[in-house]
Order: C-alpha cells, then structure tokens, then sequence
C-alpha cells in the first residue's frame, strides 16, 4: 500500500500567491465514484487523514492520481479566483460588530444553531414574500456570523435572477457558480466552491446568467450537487429570490427541506407572509424560524 505521507502540496500555485489547500482534489474533480467518495469520507472520518490521503490509504487512488488531480485545480474554474475587493460594509458582523444589527444578527445565529444546526440539519433557504425584504443581507450575514464560531460553512448565492452575495463578497460576477455546474461547464458542484473567502466561510455565487433558471432549480442536478456539497460543510444558507416574482426560492426550499422566512416592516404585508407560509408547506420545507427586518439594505 502507497505511503499516504508522500503526498504533498504545493505552497505556492502558477501565480506566485499562496496556494488554496487541497486536501480533497481527488473529489472536486471527480475523479472518484460517488461509492469510492462515500467509502474515503468514511475512512476520513475514522483516521483524520485528508480526503485525498485517506483515498491513497484505502488504495483506491495512487499518488500520481493526486497530483493530476490538483494539476487540474490550480488555474481552473473557482479555485483560482480570488475576492477581487474588500468586503462591503453591508457584512455588519464584520464592518461594525457593536452595532445593534450585528447583535441581532448574533442572536439569529444562536437561535438557528440551537433550533437547527445541533439537531443535524445542515442546510437552509432564506426566503422573503417581496423584493426588499433583506433576505440577501440575513443570508450573508448569517452565515458570517456562523463561520465565526467556528462553523464550516457555505454560502450558496441561488438567487440566479438578482444575485449580490458576489457583490458583497468581492467576487468576480462574471466567473464561475451555481449555474455553471447546472448548465454542465463544471462536472462537480466543489469545481465552483469560493473556498475560505472568509475564515471557515466558503462560497458558491449565482454565475454567469442563465436563460431558464427555475427549469436548472428543479433538475435532478441541482438536487444531486446539494447532496454532495452538504458532506464537506457543517451548515449551507442558500439566499434565495422572492416568491412574489418566481418560484425559484420554494425550488430550492423544498429540496433543503428547511427555510428561513425574512420580510421588512413596511414592505410586506402580513397576508404576503401567510402565502409565502402554505406556499413552503406545500413544498415540504420545514419553516425554522422568521425574522422581522428593520434595517435598511441595498
């Protein structure tokens, strides 16, 4: 059996920055069956070992298969993006943490780790009734607010209509993401991963435009991919776009199977909220919790 310790990373990629860590380029790249995956997470689990050391071990992957695959990670796709910016001061976690809003934002956080998180629940939409509600700015800021507690955590950007968290985050709008692994440019969902764009906080924005989001939201690839990534991340907040104008947040809702339902006082309308209530029952998600917004965001 091949020395999983002869595996080592490159420090530095083809652009002289420092390097993202690859310990698991034998699955971004898809060069393992789902079964062959599920057997390594195992072992991993187990051992301590990385992904791709814990393949090596169990010899279902040779050093060499290692190295092509992080060949093939350095310079493509996400992996070799980079915030192109500051983050915006709309991350009040981060702009001004002793604001009465990151506070409350705080709060949310303990609510959804004690009500959701700790009883195995990984994944949740954020979901509004009207445009304005500030759900983009709950999902960005929530899921700040979890990676730093040490939560490994994932944003996901699936409002493919009006998408900001790449925005918020720096990142490049025209890159790759969400529907660059749901129109096949990418074979695996961790190809368009934004790993560590903030410490435990990893994200996956909305992508080039697509013609037909709600047709790639309801394929069976949309489904498979959210299987796949919630094995890598404690927790994924997917922001979502209102459902007064499509119904893309209840998609994507009814797959994850829980939501987060986030209106603004003076914008939606209480019967608004109550639709958007049965329309998430009716799509077999689980309402864990509601936030009344206050604040004013772009």
């Amino acid at each position: 059996m091949t020395d999983p310790s002869q595996l080592a990373v490159d420090p530095a990629d083809v652009s002289g920055r420092e390097a993202v860590p690859m310990g698991d380029a034998l699955l971004q790249t898809g060069m393992l069956s789902d079964e062959d995956a599920r057997r390594v997470a195992e072992h991993q689990a187990r051992t301590g070992l990385d992904f791709d050391r814990a393949a090596v071990e169990l010899a279902l992957a040779t050093p060499e298969d290692v190295a092509e695959a992080r060949a093939q990670l350095q310079g493509s796709l996400a992996l070799s993006l980079a915030p192109s910016s500051e983050v915006s001061d709309e991350l009040v976690v981060l702009s001004d943490p002793a604001s009465p809003r990151a506070e409350a934002i705080r709060l949310l956080r303990t609510q959804i780790i004690s009500q959701h998180v700790s009883a195995g629940r990984r994944a949740l939409a954020v979901c509004a009734a009207v445009d304005g509600s500030g759900a983009t700015y709950i999902a960005a800021n929530l899921a700040a607010a979890l990676s730093q507690v040490g939560y490994k955590t994932l944003l996901v950007d699936a409002n493919l209509r009006n998408p900001r968290i790449d925005a918020i985050f720096g990142i490049d709008p025209s890159g790759p993401g969400l529907t660059s692994y749901l129109a096949l440019q990418a074979n695996r969902p961790e190809r368009v991963i934004y790993p560590n764009v903030l410490p435990n906080l990893s994200i996956i924005p909305s992508g080039p435009p697509v013609a037909r989001p709600q047709e790639l939201l309801s394929g069976a690839r949309f489904r498979a991919g959210v299987d796949i990534v919630l094995r890598e991340f404690d927790v994924a907040i997917f922001d979502t776009p209102a459902t007064n104008e499509n119904a893309d947040a209840l998609t994507v809702a009814g797959v994850l199977g829980y939501a987060l339902v986030v209106a603004r006082r003076d914008t939606a309308f209480v019967k608004d909220v109550q639709a958007l209530a049965a329309q998430l029952a009716a799509a077999r998600a689980t309402i864990v919790g509601s936030v009344l917004n206050d604040y004013e965001t772009p």
